[in-house]
């Protein structure tokens, strides 16, 4: 009997530990979301556009399974150190009709004009099914500028190895975009502080595609004008290059040589050469050449010309003269 109580004994923790007893009760998740991580915002034109991802985990580490509720506001900076009550008090909540959610992927655009001439901030806190939240993420600040105006009637056309855009706008600064037609990416092609832009990043033969927006400077950022119509252009190379230029004969014993400045065009492809008004030579890549086909006593008559990758050819230098004695 006392050995049956025995084992009876020491099974007792077992059951209380092992098998199935809860031990103490869990606090409730509070399912907090945690706060945004990349909140930014830019001044395009009259509109404050804010951009933000929404996470996917809670503050305990749990999947967020429902959509937060998005407090996204904006007000003016307070002047000196200000404490974020301070700035709740004086900021406006984003009315939720202009936020726009997709998937985890958030956008909202704001009235800029209210605050022009103004530094504003911007925050936004998420709230839990159950209201609870993790605070505010980094404030983003914006210096507000009146309103730049977006450029227009763009035009593009081929220039020597390039591709000259104009459009009409008044900006302290412009930003050139461009791609190859069929693709979906814009990149920063180059700036200009006036109205004309001369892009050299270009490949004959490809079809590219632009636009312009005006920037400023404002604060540490910039303001930004809506982007400009797109404009499209088939590069042709229908330009040649330079006349060769420095031309020099000199007689030898039974040669005559010929040297010339060389040519920098990227698209250069060869010189020839030009007797008495006939070629006499082509696809030369060295400014010199050796005329060794001469008669004493005999004066000939010579030019260069340059070709590109095109077949595009320039004109022929002045004539310069020269005889064997």
């Amino acid at each position: 009997m006392r050995s049956c109580l025995a084992a009876l004994a020491s099974c007792v923790p077992l059951i209380l530990t092992g098998c199935g007893y809860p031990g103490e009760p869990l606090p409730p998740a509070l399912n907090r979301p945690v706060p945004v991580v990349d909140l930014s915002a830019v001044e395009r034109g009259s509109k404050i556009i804010v951009h933000f991802t929404l996470p996917d985990i809670t503050t305990e580490g749990l999947p967020l399974r429902t959509s937060p509720d998005v407090d996204l506001r904006i007000g003016p900076a307070p002047p000196g150190r200000w404490q974020t009550p301070e700035w709740e008090r004086i900021s406006e909540r984003v009315p939720a009709d202009a936020v726009r959610i997709e998937g985890r992927s958030v956008d909202a655009t704001v009235d800029a004009s209210k605050f022009y001439g103004t530094p504003v901030v911007i925050g936004v806190r998420l709230r839990g099914p159950s209201g609870h939240d993790a605070g505010w993420a980094r404030f983003e600040s914006l210096t507000v500028v009146p309103a730049l105006v977006r450029p227009e009637d763009v035009q593009v056309k081929n220039a020597p190895d390039a591709v000259l855009i104009d459009w009409h706008g008044a900006a302290p600064e412009f930003r050139i975009f461009r791609r190859l037609a069929g693709e979906s990416n814009w990149n920063e092609a180059g700036r200009s502080n006036k109205p004309s832009y001369l892009d050299t990043g270009i490949e004959s033969g490809k079809t590219y595609q632009y636009y312009v927006q005006g920037i400023e400077k404002a604060g540490e950022k910039y303001a930004e004008s809506e982007p400009s119509a797109t404009a499209s252009i088939k590069s042709v190379d229908q330009f040649a290059p330079a006349v060769p230029a420095g031309l020099m004969v000199v007689p030898a014993t039974t040669t005559i040589e010929l040297v010339w400045e060389r040519n920098t065009e990227k698209d250069f492809a060869a010189y020839r050469i030009y007797r008495d008004g006939q070629k006499l030579a082509g696809d030369l890549s060295a400014p010199s050449f050796s005329d060794k086909d001469v008669r004493p006593g005999t004066k000939y008559r010579y030019q260069v010309s340059a070709v590109d990758t095109s077949g595009n050819e320039s004109a022929q230098s002045a004539p310069v003269e020269a005889a064997i004695p």
